[in-house]
């Protein structure tokens, strides 16, 4: 008997997908679900190739004889992609092996999320920007599902009973389309079946659509690009930051070129040199790219050259150097980071959990990439100023 991912490569094949180099699925090295390429992929070599009629799009949706009715005399509940596309997936799950679209659906995984980790796990991330925007998310999806089941419920129960169309159905066609959706470069959203089984890295990639008309979704690696037979061949989510990435798509990289730090300075912890630069930003954002004159402006080294309240006269009548400035910024910066980071609480042994492919091991890898770029950069500039005046 066929597997589901067998049955869902068949009907690939079946409509004219093609993707000759790529083998799916395999267990890659750190334990996902992903592809290989079964022979050198390369640079701007067309990868896969996928027909219009597989997309579930925004458009087909709007199509969809018994859904169009519903979008266009309840314009006001749908406005947004989100809740067409969730109320399409959700009754083409209802119709099981009657769906066209079954073999796809039938392999999709549940889109794991931070919304659905315990206050424990989330407080592991030591972010609450972060915890508080995954509670923004999954209240959201709570809102847009009761939003719709009243208006459904008020004018179509029979034909949308809130029995068959549950809350945890159109969580999981809501979160499948955060997690899995194209859309930067198509007219409209959609799923695309196959290339969203890509798993993402900090790879360059492109896309394009009916290119002359030809109705196909095309994925190449872009110019500086290539994959050697036997690797994993992924695809480009964006350039996107381990929030942004454990936000959308439930997971973070240890290497990520495009993650940032934003360190908040609040007035308890800012000390006196802090509370008086009152201008200042109270989050200042690390990142690989951050320079000294954009983490410390000049009108931030002026208010740190003027002398504190409780200083003697006779040192605010000191002229300071640019220099002495931001060797005095960032020492106040180090004691805050270091501050910071001795109150997350990593632990020796999480070298070795980092080995592991559990997802227990998330709060940790996001936790660990903060600290890389505090110390990259701020203790190598304290260094080079502070310590060899």
């Amino acid at each position: 008997m066929a597997t589901p991912e067998q049955r869902f490569l068949q009907w690939l094949h079946d409509n004219g997908a093609t993707f000759p180099k790529l083998q799916w699925p395999t267990t890659t090295s750190n334990g996902l679900r992903g592809a290989v390429a079964i022979e050198d992929i390369a640079m701007d070599e067309l990868m896969l190739c996928i027909p219009r009629r597989l997309l579930i799009s925004e458009e087909l949706c709007w199509q969809d004889p018994q859904l169009k009715p519903v979008f266009l005399d309840n314009r006001d509940v749908f406005t947004r992609d989100d809740p067409v596309l969730a109320l399409f997936i959700v009754r083409e799950l209802l119709l099981e092996e009657r769906s066209f679209f079954h073999p796809y659906l039938a392999i999709l995984p549940y889109p794991e999320s931070i919304q659905d980790w315990s206050l424990n796990e989330l407080q592991e991330l030591h972010d609450n920007r972060l915890v508080d925007a995954a509670a923004r998310r999954s209240s959201e999806i709570d809102v847009y599902y009761r939003k719709v089941m009243t208006r459904l419920q008020e004018k179509y129960p029979d034909e949308f009973p809130e029995t068959l169309y549950t809350l945890d159905k159109f969580r999981f066609a809501w979160k499948t389309i955060q997690a899995r959706t194209f859309g930067r470069r198509l007219p409209w959203t959609a799923l695309v079946p196959f290339a969203d089984c890509l798993n993402h890295s900090n790879v360059a990639t492109k896309y394009d659509f009916d290119v002359n008309d030809n109705g196909m979704f095309r994925l190449y690696p872009s110019a500086s690009t290539c994959f050697a037979k036997g690797t994993e061949v992924f695809n480009s989510y964006g350039r996107r930051s381990n929030f942004q990435l454990l936000l959308d798509y439930g997971f973070a990289l240890t290497d990520n070129e495009w993650d940032y730090v934003d360190v908040e300075i609040s007035k308890d912890r800012a000390g006196p040199r802090g509370k008086k630069m009152r201008f200042m930003k109270r989050v200042i954002r690390i990142d690989r790219q951050s320079s000294l004159d954009e983490l410390f402006p000049p009108n931030f080294l002026t208010a740190l050259a003027d002398p504190l309240p409780d200083e003697k006269q006779n040192e605010a009548a000191t002229a300071i150097s640019d220099r002495t400035a931001l060797c005095d910024a960032l020492e106040w910066l180090h004691g805050i980071l270091l501050e910071t980071v001795a109150g997350w609480e990593i632990a020796q042994d999480d070298e070795q959990l980092l080995q592991e492919g559990a997802s227990h091991r998330l709060p940790l890898i996001y936790d660990i990439q903060e600290i890389v770029f505090l110390f990259q950069r701020v203790e190598s500039e304290h260094t080079n100023f502070c310590r060899h005046k």
